[in-house]
C-alpha cells in the first residue's frame, strides 16, 4: 500500500535554463517524503532522539520518466517493498494531477545508532508499521 508523503508545486526557481525541473530539486522532495514516511512509521526525528537513533540512506536508485514543468502541481506517494534486519527498502512515485508518473525514486535506508556511528536492528514498532504496509495491496 503506498501513502501520500507530499504535494508540491514545481515554482519556476526549480526550473533549469530548458524550462524543466532541475534534477536537484526531485532529489530534495523525495528526501522530504522520506521524512513524513518514517516519521509515519514511528521513526521520526522526534521519535527516535531519545534513543540516539536516525536513518542513513544508503542507496538511491533514480527513474525519470516525464519532465516536470514549471507550475505542476506534484504529489509524491510512498511504498515499503522491503524490510531487512537493519533496513528499510522504499520506492517514492512522484506523479501530477492525472496520475502521470514523472519519476520514481527507490530507497534504502538503514537504521543507525547515532552515537556508535553503525547500523542497528529496527525497532520493533517500526517493523510492525511497515510490515502492515507491506502487507497491504492498494
Amino acid at each position: 500500500m503506498s501513502i501520500e508523503t507530499l504535494k508540491a508545486v514545481a515554482h519556476p526557481w526549480l526550473c533549469d535554463a530548458m524550462g524543466h525541473m532541475n534534477v536537484r530539486f526531485y532529489t530534495a522532495f523525495f528526501d522530504d517524503a522520506s521524512s513524513y514516511f518514517v516519521g509515519g512509521l514511528g521513526g521520526g526525528v522526534d521519535q527516535l532522539a531519545d534513543a540516539h537513533l536516525g536513518w542513513a540512506d544508503v542507496r538511491h536508485v533514480v527513474e525519470f520518466r516525464e519532465e516536470v514543468r514549471s507550475g505542476a502541481l506534484l504529489r509524491v506517494c510512498t511504498r515499503v517493498t522491503k524490510i531487512g534486519r537493519t533496513s528499510l527498502t522504499f520506492q517514492h512515485e512522484l506523479t501530477g494531477p492525472n496520475g502521470n508518473l514523472h519519476a520514481t525514486m527507490e530507497v534504502v535506508s538503514v537504521m543507525f545508532d547515532l552515537e556508535k556511528r553503525q547500523a542497528v536492528p529496527l525497532p520493533d514498532t517500526i517493523r510492525s508499521a511497515a510490515e502492515q504496509l507491506l502487507g497491504q495491496h492498494p
